[in-house]
């Protein structure tokens, strides 16, 4: 029995403006960032033979937490001020905070790695880049950030909001993340 118009556009509009709250929540788009390590809200098992990218760059893990746009945005959204790079033109950053992002996942931990799409990493104290107010960044300006470009996520501060990051260098704020692991 064929739904009616009504039902087809109610369920359409259920379906876009449904908000994912947690890495439980089942995705709608392609998986943007992955959290292992020390997660309590796992959804997805271990690296396996199809995950070409996370083997190529000798990522492995038993479970970790996934997200796409959607659920990242579902999060919440953060806007802060900072130039990047380091004395650059000051911009308007959106995403959720790093701290919200992690509580998602479940993760808790001293120390995240935070890993790029081309394999670049750095490896943070996860108490002082929270106190840092640490933003995943998923637009700049209004823009969201594309492959090529700083996407699909960037690691920023709100540097030109607070002086005691003014002298903040640009050595943590890694862009294209697409992987972070949690001790």
């Amino acid at each position: 029995m064929p739904l009616s118009r009504r039902a087809v556009i109610l369920t359409a509009f259920a379906t876009i403006f449904a908000v994912p709250l947690s890495a439980e929540t089942p995705l709608r788009g392609p998986v943007i960032l992955t959290i292992s390590g020390n997660v309590t809200n796992p959804s997805r098992g271990a690296v396996g033979d199809s995950d070409k990218f996370f083997l190529y760059n000798d990522v492995e893990f038993n479970e970790a937490a996934q997200f796409d746009y959607a659920a990242l945005q579902g999060i919440g959204m953060t806007t802060i001020k900072a130039d990047f790079p380091m004395g650059g033109d000051v911009h308007e950053y959106q995403g959720p905070l790093l701290a919200d992002v992690l509580a998602a996942a479940g993760a808790t931990g001293n120390t995240v790695t935070v890993m790029a799409l081309d394999g670049f990493q750095v490896d943070l104290d996860l108490a002082e880049a929270v106190a840092n107010g640490a933003v995943i960044a998923l637009k700049q300006d209004g823009t969201p950030f594309s492959l090529g470009d700083y996407g699909p996520t960037h690691l920023v501060f709100p540097r030109a909001e607070r002086a005691d990051l003014a002298e903040m260098n640009d050595d943590t704020w890694i862009y294209s993340i697409y992987y972070i692991h949690v001790e």
